[in-house]
């Protein structure tokens, strides 16, 4: 018999980024993330073949996090959006950790999902991943406010 998934809460997404970025980190109720950001990321969690959840964050937070996990200063979290695309290195450090993050997305046998893949800075995601983005249901939506950043949306649902 396996145990019912459960979405994390605030404070497990907290407690998690606030670990990898050595900085206060807020969530709150929020819009989220539905994947028509264009130039934001989704990442997809998988159990094997089997997609386990999806992390979806608009540009704003796609770049604040991966500045601060980098230590890149707030400015270049900021010339991101303004170009409204991440640089290359901002995308390698929030490929980093979105990876790191696998952990808040469980699956069946009781352990959690790995990372699979990562779209995002204009990579369109495929249609059944942003057909899941617009479920109602079953997800988490937030605010993120990172200390010393901003602030952005983030969604993370699990399929």
């Amino acid at each position: 018999m396996s145990a019912e998934r459960e979405l994390p809460t605030n404070l497990d997404i907290r407690e998690v980024l606030e670990g990898l970025l050595g900085r206060d980190v807020v969530p709150s109720p929020g819009k989220g993330a539905n994947g028509d950001d264009a130039a934001g990321t989704v990442a997809v969690y998988s159990s094997g073949p089997t997609p386990a959840g999806l992390l979806a964050m608009d540009l704003a937070t796609s770049a604040i996090l991966g500045a601060a996990i980098g230590l890149v200063p707030r400015g270049g979290a900021e010339a991101a959006m303004e170009d409204g695309e991440l640089s290359p290195l901002l995308a390698e450090n929030l490929a980093e950790l979105l990876n790191v993050m696998a952990p808040l997305v469980p699956v069946d046998d009781g352990h959690h999902g790995r990372l699979h893949e990562v779209y995002g800075s204009g990579t369109a995601c495929p249609p059944d991943v942003a057909d899941a983005l617009r479920r109602p249901t079953g997800r988490l939506d937030l605010t993120l406010e990172v200390a010393g950043y901003g602030s952005g949306q983030l969604s993370l649902l699990l399929v």
